[in-house]
């Protein structure tokens, strides 16, 4: 999912057009005085579509080109007193003081279909570009930057979700993932985000070779949450990172307690988002971290450091250079990479052959179907290329020994599932 409210890199100085510093002390003030005077404002946050196919296609010269097209069509749509700001990569920010959500909607709607209309002329090209749109206003969606902020960005991400080229406000939203948004975040605080473990067995030993580490939240009232019911608010409000830290860091935690106290070295399975490797801070707070842990236990790890880094096709974004970029700090520690829900995406296939990865997770759909000649025939084709690739398959959602034996029979080495254990918290 993409981060929309990190700030990304300034590619070029667009004339007429404020710095995101300069636009974010704006909404500062108007937070500031609108409480007093009762006054409402509005944001419009919109990303242009696909961006980066105008920089594959006609170079970094002629995308700052279509930036700076893009930056005077919606400044000439703004009304006398609107603000325009450059927020980042191919994002603008407007604010709009004195107008309510609803009107910024309109104004919304305004720009993006001026953009959608209006070729942009770049040297001997003519170029086609549309937009995506965010709305949310003060004080609906938001009484301090945090909640506006974060109110725009779900509005953006679900218009390029639905689609693309459309405006969502986010009052229009359902209500339920900022609830959960606000419990998330409160849970973080108050430690309440713990990590349950689901054994790995290898479908020939029996024995426990690893483990995947799965998010927790302890409710208010001491209900366990598991990560399918708040996950996809998370995704929404941009918080994945934030969990995959906690989760993370307790699972390395638990690795060196494990190992100091004499027990068996097992890989140790770790789900990260495409959010958490657009923190670079926050990934250099990992690392370190799993610097000094494998440094506290070197005599008892051997030459493979036990983490395990998984992705999914969805969140390596589609960039292969992008998403190469962003894993090489984890591969140039020595962590190794499990490719997850293999199978579910047609670019899986073609990730295979840019990555690193060690193991196969096959996606879950097709485990639970084994039982059907044509699934069973698909699965023993990843295996094959799997064997093929040296790299060790896993089966998640094994349920009954019926599907166990199955997966085993094609050659699959590893498994888990509830047939085998169900996540166990500490």
């Amino acid at each position: 999912m993409p981060n929309l409210h990190a700030p990304l890199p300034e590619r070029a100085r667009l004339n007429g057009v404020i710095s995101r510093a300069a636009t974010h002390a704006l909404i500062e003030h108007a937070l500031a005085t609108s409480p007093a005077s009762q006054d409402p404002f509005a944001l419009i946050l919109f990303d242009i579509d696909r961006f980066k196919l105008v920089n594959l296609g006609f170079g970094d010269s002629q995308g700052d080109a279509v930036l700076q097209a893009v930056a005077n069509i919606g400044r000439n749509c703004l009304r006398s007193g609107d603000t325009l700001g450059h927020w980042g990569g191919q994002q603008f920010m407007c604010v709009l003081p004195h107008t309510h959500a609803e009107q910024a909607y309109a104004m919304a709607e305004k720009i993006r279909k001026a953009i959608d209309t209006q070729p942009v002329h770049v040297s001997a090209n003519v170029i086609y570009v549309s937009a995506s749109f965010g709305v949310a206003g003060y004080p609906e969606d938001g009484s301090n930057t945090r909640k506006l902020l974060s109110a725009t960005d779900a509005a953006l991400y679900a218009a390029k979700e639905s689609g693309r080229n459309r405006s969502m406000l986010a009052g229009k939203l359902e209500h339920q993932p900022y609830d959960m948004g606000n419990m998330l975040e409160s849970a973080l605080r108050e430690d309440r985000m713990h990590v349950a473990y689901q054994p790995i067995i290898d479908l020939n030993t029996k024995a426990v070779v690893g483990e995947e580490a799965l998010a927790r939240i302890i409710s208010d009232d001491g209900r366990i949450l598991e990560a399918a019911d708040f996950i996809d608010s998370a995704r929404l409000l941009q918080l994945t990172h934030k969990i995959d830290r906690t989760v993370l860091l307790q699972t390395m935690q638990r690795c060196v307690r494990q190992l100091s106290a004499g027990g068996p070295a097992m890989s140790h399975f770790m789900n990260i988002s495409g959010n958490l490797l657009r923190h670079p801070l926050v990934v250099q707070e990992l690392l370190d971290t799993a610097m000094k842990s494998c440094m506290s236990c070197a005599d008892l790890i051997g030459p493979v450091k036990p983490l395990v880094i998984e992705v999914t096709e969805r969140e390596l974004l589609g960039d292969i250079p992008t998403a190469r970029a962003l894993l090489k700090p984890f591969t140039d520690f020595g962590l190794r990479l499990a490719l997850d829900d293999f199978g579910s995406g047609y670019s899986s296939f073609h990730y295979l052959s840019e990555f690193p990865f060690s193991f196969l997770k096959i996606e879950g759909s097709l485990v639970k179907r084994l039982e059907d000649p044509k699934v069973r025939t698909i699965v023993q084709g990843m295996q094959r290329i799997a064997e093929e690739l040296d790299l060790i398959t896993i089966v998640e959602f094994v349920e009954n020994e019926t599907i166990a034996t199955i997966a085993r029979d094609i050659g699959i080495n590893w498994a888990q599932g509830y047939y085998f254990s169900e996540p166990l918290m500490n």
